[in-house]
């Protein structure tokens, strides 16, 4: 877990630049706010497509925008490599022990079964996969819909002078979660544990194949 936030420290200025670059449109779902996000006499800020390169990221709304959405992105990364190496776990114990069944007599240790194939473990990884995109995606909702937010450097310092609260809850607030985001945070949460389980699928089937094929030459 603690490298997942590591990881979320290190990756999140470069998250922020590909997702604002993918925006072809001024009019995407990303700048599309509810009025509990409305900004003060100071004016609107500009478009989320307007602001999209690095330098007029931190021209406009300073280089701590680089990071904006940490706190649910650290909870994003930390849930996903701490759920997943430990369901991943769970599953290649159970079918160690499923496969010891069928042995006579039964092993006293693990490095008696002998390894598995590597097609069961590439299932468990990709099922590990899917289940960790589920319990992590609200997060990643959450970490995106907070970069495409555009926080010009004034209004910050403004929000900071009159002491502006964040709104939401406690959770909320320490996940980063805005509240006008509660309906869209599941969204699409399919795709994502598709992606998530085929990407561990074919990497740890990848990586036992190239594996088995240096062993099996030498």
């Amino acid at each position: 877990m603690a490298a997942g936030a590591v990881e979320s420290l290190t990756s999140s200025p470069f998250e922020l630049i590909k997702l604002r670059a993918q925006q072809t449109s001024k009019y995407d779902w990303c700048h599309t706010r509810l009025p509990l996000d409305d900004m003060s006499g100071s004016g609107r800020p500009p478009s989320v497509y307007d602001v999209r390169r690095p330098s007029q990221v931190i021209s406009l709304d300073g280089c701590g925008a680089l990071w904006r959405g940490l706190r649910s992105g650290i909870a994003r990364d930390s849930i996903f490599g701490g759920v997943f190496f430990s369901t991943w776990q769970f599953l290649h114990q159970v079918i160690l022990d499923w496969k010891a069944v069928e042995m006579d007599p039964p092993p006293r240790y693990d490095e008696e079964i002998g390894p598995l194939s590597p097609l069961a473990v590439s299932l468990a990884a990709g099922f590990s996969g899917s289940v960790v995109a589920a319990a992590s995606h609200s997060f990643d909702t959450a970490k995106s819909r907070s970069q495409c937010t555009v926080l010009p450097k004034f209004i910050a310092m403004e929000r900071k002078l009159l002491k502006w609260k964040i709104p939401g809850k406690r959770f909320e607030k320490l996940a980063g979660i805005h509240p006008a985001d509660r309906n869209l945070l599941f969204g699409a949460i399919w795709l994502r544990m598709a992606r998530s389980g085929i990407a561990s699928f074919m990497i740890v089937g990848s990586y036992y194949l190239s594996v088995s094929y240096l062993v099996s030459s030498n």
